[in-house]
């Protein structure tokens, strides 16, 4: 039997957990495979390899892997591929890893209604980043790139990690330059509150930083992730 596999980060808050299994529900009642879960790469008791084993014990012969990440870096790239063949490598089941789903149309769309409101401020868009994965910094850029054409606003793309580091940008704008920093993140949690903490020195110093929320798990992401299971199927 066909599956998918859908695997996230995982929060230590489960109530973020749960809206993660509400959003993760809302997709799998689009898909007509008759196996699928969710599993969560910090969370001990529902992690990869325990999630696989089920899904090999209710019949799965064939499955499709589909990293609920925003953009392809660590977990995506290594620790994923890592935990399936450790279950997998000692099985005949065929598997495929569908792309990350950050730069659809359908999420950045979902950023574009959260930022509507600003006409005249610098936007920083602000995701994860990774000083050793270049990638997602090609397509943030490439996404902003597209949302600033749409848009008309100043959109600037920023991570918290890597080459595109907020802190640095923020360094090279005016002090009296109204800015507004959104997370691109899928849900807040600890790393929102990170950024939010290392720009207080620039609050204190005298920058007017606005922040906006993050895509809250909006809905209308799912499509995203449809569109992306839909190209490996």
């Amino acid at each position: 039997m066909k599956g998918i596999i859908y695997i996230a980060h995982g929060s230590k808050m489960p109530d973020k957990n749960e809206r993660f299994r509400a959003f993760v529900q809302h997709i799998i009642e689009k898909r007509p495979e008759p196996i699928q879960h969710v599993a969560f790469l910090e969370k001990d008791d529902e992690n990869v390899p325990i999630v696989l084993r089920r899904m090999v014990a209710e019949g799965l012969t064939e499955l499709i892997v589909v990293p609920m990440l925003l953009f392809p870096a660590m977990h995506a790239v290594e620790d994923i591929p890592t935990q399936l063949e450790s279950v997998l490598a000692s099985t005949n089941i065929p598997y495929v890893i569908a792309d990350c789903f950050g730069d659809t149309a359908f999420v950045y769309e979902v950023a574009e209604r959260i930022i509507a409101h600003y006409k005249n401020e610098t936007i920083l868009i602000t995701a994860h980043g990774n000083k050793r994965f270049t990638e997602p910094d090609v397509r943030l850029t490439q996404m902003v790139d597209q949302m600033s054409v749409r848009t008309g606003q100043n959109l600037i793309p920023a991570m918290l990690y890597g080459n595109l580091s907020f802190e640095e940008i923020l360094k090279k704008i005016d002090k009296g330059t109204p800015i507004v920093l959104m997370p691109y993140f899928l849900f807040d949690g600890h790393l929102v509150r990170k950024i939010k903490r290392l720009s207080k020195p620039f609050i204190e110093a005298g920058y007017n930083i606005t922040f906006t929320n993050t895509l809250d798990l909006h809905f209308d992401m799912t499509h995203g992730v449809l569109q992306k299971i839909q190209e490996v199927s």
